[in-house]
């Protein structure tokens, strides 16, 4: 099935609340920078509601970051990141995508591709009604890396501006061909089927905090279906060869040492899509450059694309 049913929805809201997603080692070590936080159902459009996270400055914001996550994460798992923006009075929206964190689909299961595009849509215009004076940025990382990249060259309203992190353009291990079409017959009949995998943090990030947080987090999962697995090859593939027609101011940042997606697949990005995009090929860095001990130099780079995107954005 590709839902969980009510009481399985029910046990993950009782059991993990909004709190326990943000693990305590966190508040240990989290800087004093005045904020506002907040993650609650939202009604984002007619008839859909989402899981959103809120991190508001407690002054007007100077841009609007919008989170997509990477498989198996959810929106708190960017808090860190988000306390970062909010010092540079930055307002930040994540949300939790179909088949992850408190979303009631089961793990890793998605309606269709299509559907998490019109999601990122839905959840931009929501951040263009409550943050008017400035234009929000799209940040997305591995898989939300993907979706913003193929957000940008689809058939959707142009974005300020988008940052796509480790994107899953490419993967490092791609299945065989073999197996690629073995999935592809399962497909038709179980598309909610489940591949499932071991994710250790050390391949993440090199930052024992964060690896700790990983840890102790009880949202995350490493689940994978037919569906999805299937969307995100074929997705990648085609950003690669549509990258010509980027139109938005891109920022795309890879780290050499990632294992999981393709750093090469960025630069060839890079090469194919023309001024607009910026490619930060960052060496030795992990999966998670932003969760790495040496993160403050990446943030840097982040926060000055928004403030230039959000400037030349604003409407």
């Amino acid at each position: 099935s590709g839902s969980s049913s009510p009481a399985e929805h029910l046990e993950r809201l009782v059991d993990c609340g909004v709190y326990c997603a943000i693990p305590s080692i966190f508040y240990e070590n989290r800087r004093a920078s005045p904020m506002r936080y907040a993650a609650q159902w939202t009604t984002i459009a007619s008839n859909q509601s989402k899981y959103v996270h809120r991190w508001d400055p407690e002054v007007p914001p100077k841009g609007c970051v919008l989170i997509v996550h990477g498989l198996g994460e959810h929106g708190a798992r960017y808090h860190r990141l988000a306390e970062d923006w909010v010092a540079a009075e930055f307002a930040v929206v994540a949300f939790d995508q179909q088949g992850h964190g408190l979303s009631p689909e089961a793990r890793g299961c998605i309606q269709s591709y299509s559907s998490l595009l019109d999601d990122i849509h839905a959840m931009y215009q929501w951040c263009q009604r409550e943050y008017a004076s400035v234009a929000p940025t799209l940040f997305g990382h591995s898989m939300g890396g993907n979706l913003v990249l193929n957000y940008a060259l689809r058939e959707y309203p142009r974005p300020a501006g988008v940052i796509s992190s480790s994107p899953m353009i490419l993967a490092m291990n791609p299945p065989s061909a073999a197996f690629e079409r073995l999935a592809r017959i399962l497909l038709k009949c179980i598309p909610n089927y489940r591949l499932r995998s071991r994710v250790n943090p050390k391949h993440l990030m090199n930052s024992e905090v964060e690896q700790q947080a990983f840890r102790e987090d009880r949202l995350f999962h490493a689940q994978l279906s037919l569906r999805l697995g299937a969307a995100l090859i074929d997705s990648g593939r085609w950003s690669l060869d549509q990258a010509h027609t980027l139109s938005t101011p891109l920022l795309l940042t890879h780290g050499t040492a990632d294992i999981r997606t393709c750093p090469e697949a960025s630069q060839e990005f890079g090469r194919r899509s023309g001024p607009l995009c910026r490619v930060e090929i960052l060496k030795d860095r992990l999966h998670d450059p932003f969760r790495d001990n040496e993160r403050d130099e990446v943030i840097a780079m982040y926060n000055r694309f928004i403030r230039e995107t959000a400037l030349s954005g604003a409407h």
